[in-house]
C-alpha cells in the first residue's frame, strides 16, 4: 500500500437536495393519478442516477488500483479462527 486515499464523493449527500424536491411532488399528488405516477417514476430515475454514480466512482477507483499496481491480492483475514483451532 503507497497509502493514497480517495475521498469520499458522498453522491447520496449531493443528490439529496434533488430528492427531497422530486419526493415533495410525489406527495403534493393526489394519489392514483397518472401525474403522480409520472412524479413516481422521476424520483426513481434520480434514485437510480445517484446508485450508479456510486457504482461508476467503485469501479472506476477500482480500474485506477488495478492499472497502478503489478499485482494485487485479497486475503481474508481468518487468523482468529486458525489461532483457536492449534
Amino acid at each position: 500500500s503507497r497509502g493514497k486515499t480517495e475521498p469520499n464523493p458522498r453522491f447520496y449527500r449531493t443528490g439529496e437536495k434533488r430528492l427531497k424536491f422530486y419526493q415533495r411532488r410525489v406527495s403534493r399528488k393526489k394519489k392514483g393519478s397518472a401525474n403522480r405516477k409520472k412524479a413516481i417514476n422521476r424520483l426513481g430515475r434520480q434514485h437510480l442516477k445517484i446508485s450508479r454514480q456510486r457504482e461508476e466512482h467503485a469501479k472506476r477507483l477500482a480500474r485506477c488500483v488495478i492499472r497502478s499496481n503489478d499485482l494485487v491480492a485479497y486475503v481474508r483475514a481468518a487468523c482468529r479462527k486458525a489461532r483457536f483451532e492449534s
